[in-house]
């Protein structure tokens, strides 16, 4: 019975320091969201950060103008925009630039007829 023991709180030791180890070794995940006033056109990119609220506040300090409301703020590693001939912009994002892009690309399209689209910015953390 006392070998009994021993094994299982080896056992459970094992296993707690595998768990440990591998939250450890874990990514981090970064957040990204974008920030967007309608009536300038301003708007401004938060990402590579850990923390939900401080991407939110970068991108409004970067869009700097009294009308940004925040868009989608989600977990992502990179978030692009592509502007056109005509408002607004189209935000994207994905885990890589190219994927973002695209999605920037294909929102902005999707805007009123006839603007033509370019990648403008495209930011990825971690």
């Amino acid at each position: 019975m006392f070998r009994l023991s021993i094994l299982a709180a080896l056992f459970i030791s094992l296993v707690s320091g595998i768990g440990a180890a591998h939250a450890q070794t874990q990514a981090p995940q970064y957040w990204v969201t974008y920030a967007y006033d309608a009536s300038t056109g301003a708007w401004g990119l938060g990402w590579g950060r850990t923390d939900r609220q401080t991407t939110i506040n970068e991108a409004l300090s970067r869009c700097a103008k009294p009308g940004c409301k925040v868009g989608n703020v989600i977990l992502a590693r990179c978030v692009a925009v592509a502007t056109g001939t005509q408002k607004p912009p189209g935000f994207g994002y994905a885990n890589d630039a190219q994927t973002a892009k695209a999605h920037a690309l294909r929102f902005c399209q999707q805007g009123a007829a006839g603007s033509t689209c370019e990648e403008t910015a495209v930011r990825c953390g971690g």
